[in-house]
């Protein structure tokens, strides 16, 4: 029997997407050895490296850009449908999440197509913006933080909140910044790639944890998998990381799925002072690039969506071993430039 998934976020990018690690935890499953499991890639642009993996994905498919409007997204699954038979798609980018909102249920209806994402209540209430409410619910702390919607705002919440200070965009990117000049050039560099808000939060010193998890969107999970980040990018991205059994850490990720009847993918990230206090400092609304770590580890959350999806018996421990570290790297291929003009021109390859 042949399945075939569906995966955004293929741009393995030195700011990756969780595309491929999602297809990496796809393939290595269980459920490969099952079923005749076909991988399609959702890209938005002709660089995006996923789009030449030939190796775990069978074909992508460029996609238009969620701001060319509903009707031009949903066109181009039906066109993609009508070529593959999907089953499911996995969504792993926030700017594309609420077009998926708008079209999940007609997705099931017309296409027989299913995807677990977050409605767009839970969307909202996990956004940036509104920390402070999900915090409370949750019952950890929050770092001060101030949304700003133009740059009078942004200076005043520099010298408030003081330095050093990160500051972050509506969707993606954070800068932490030493001074108010270096606040300001970050500020700028945000606003003319993803426009406003930005948010000036202060600065917690201490350990970065972070919780992958899926929930079922009656507010139970089925698995979580923590781990702390040992070493970064300049973007801030985990290169390094250690799993870790952090109670507290893992019980908010919880809280949260039951206290906002989560639905899908999540990453919780945190940070722990010194005395031990847990701060939110957000929740990203997909699963995140290093999805694949806990593949590998025992808690393959990919697998475990789409068997859900798909009615099929699935596993929902967190049984993992703590001490497993996980070394990102880079790597090259080499395509022939007739791959390129195809995707290119035709949007396929």
């Amino acid at each position: 029997m042949q399945l075939t998934i569906a995966v955004s976020g293929i741009n393995a990018i030195d700011n990756p997407g969780p595309g491929t690690g999602i297809v990496r935890a796809l393939r290595e499953s269980a459920l490969a050895a099952e079923v005749d499991l076909r991988i399609i890639g959702l890209a938005y642009d002709s660089m995006e490296p996923g789009i030449y993996m030939h190796d775990i994905i069978d074909k992508s498919y460029l996609m238009p850009y969620p701001s060319a409007g509903r009707d031009s997204f949903l066109n181009r699954i039906a066109h993609i449908h009508e070529r593959e038979n999907l089953s499911v798609i996995i969504s792993a980018l926030d700017a594309e999440l609420p077009l998926y909102i708008d079209v999940k249920d007609m997705l099931r209806e017309r296409f027989g197509i299913r995807m677990l994402i977050p409605d767009r209540t839970m969307f909202q209430l996990r956004d940036k913006t509104r920390l402070k409410e999900l915090a409370e619910r949750i019952g950890i702390k929050v770092p001060e933080y101030t949304v700003c919607g133009s740059y009078g705002d942004f200076t005043a919440a520099v010298e408030s909140i003081g330095c050093p200070c990160m500051v972050k965009g509506p969707f993606y990117e954070a800068f932490k910044a030493y001074s108010p000049a270096e606040a300001d050039e970050h500020f700028h560099k945000i606003v003319n790639k993803w426009g406003y808000p930005v948010i000036v939060q202060s600065f917690i010193k201490g350990d970065e944890y972070n919780v992958i998890g899926c929930g079922d969107g009656k507010g139970a999970d089925f698995g979580l998998f923590a781990m702390r980040k040992m070493t970064v990018t300049n973007l801030g991205k985990v290169w390094n990381a250690v799993s870790i059994d952090n109670k507290p850490v893992l019980e908010a990720a919880r809280s949260m799925v039951e206290h906002l009847h989560w639905s899908g993918g999540f990453e919780l990230e945190t940070m722990v002072d010194a005395k031990g206090d847990i701060y939110l400092i957000e929740v990203n609304p997909r699963f995140p690039a290093w999805v694949y770590m806990a593949a590998a580890a025992g808690i393959n959350l990919p697998e475990r969506m789409v068997r859900l999806l798909t009615d099929r018996v699935f596993e929902k421990h967190s049984n993992y071993s703590s001490g497993k570290l996980m070394i990102r790297f880079t790597g090259e291929m080499l395509r022939d430039i007739a791959d390129f003009e195809k995707i290119a021109t035709v949007g396929e390859l």
